[in-house]
């Protein structure tokens, strides 16, 4: 974690281990405390769970003692620099890596499809044309 590539972004993940982060990585879950829609919005460290049609809850990282390392990745700024996807699932956040990641690389998310169709973004690619099950990991850190 140290200052991010991203102007005025603050802190950043960087990926400084041996060889690369496999396409299909998972990390997460992103931790936090669950909060009011109100205070999400403020917060700037906040996801949103959806539990159903009427109801969600949202996740606030912006504590330290409350939260992990995610809650220092950074949005992308376009297609071209992101290297995670962000989704829901049972009930939590985490994100996947969408391509290799070297040493060095600053870990940036997105929203993917799904979540994003919650939220009303446009994402102008499909899930499964960024994501490849070939080489699948499922490396969890917390």
């Amino acid at each position: 974690i140290r200052e991010s590539g991203i102007p005025e972004a603050g802190l950043g993940v960087f990926y400084c281990g041996d060889g690369e982060i496999p396409i299909g990585t998972h990390f997460g879950p992103y931790e936090g405390h669950k909060t009011h829609e109100d205070q999400a919005e403020e917060s700037g460290y906040s996801w949103v769970i959806y539990k159903s049609r009427h109801k969600d809850e949202y996740i606030d990282a912006k504590s330290e003692t409350n939260s992990n390392w995610m809650r220092y990745v950074n949005c992308a700024r376009n297609e071209e620099e992101q290297n995670l996807i962000a989704f829901q699932y049972k009930g939590g956040i985490l994100y996947r890596s969408c391509r290799l990641v070297t040493s060095g690389e600053e870990l940036l998310v997105w929203y993917g499809d799904e979540y994003a169709r919650h939220l009303e973004i446009g994402f102008d690619r499909l899930w499964n044309n960024k994501s490849s099950a070939k080489g699948l990991s499922s490396v969890f850190l917390s």
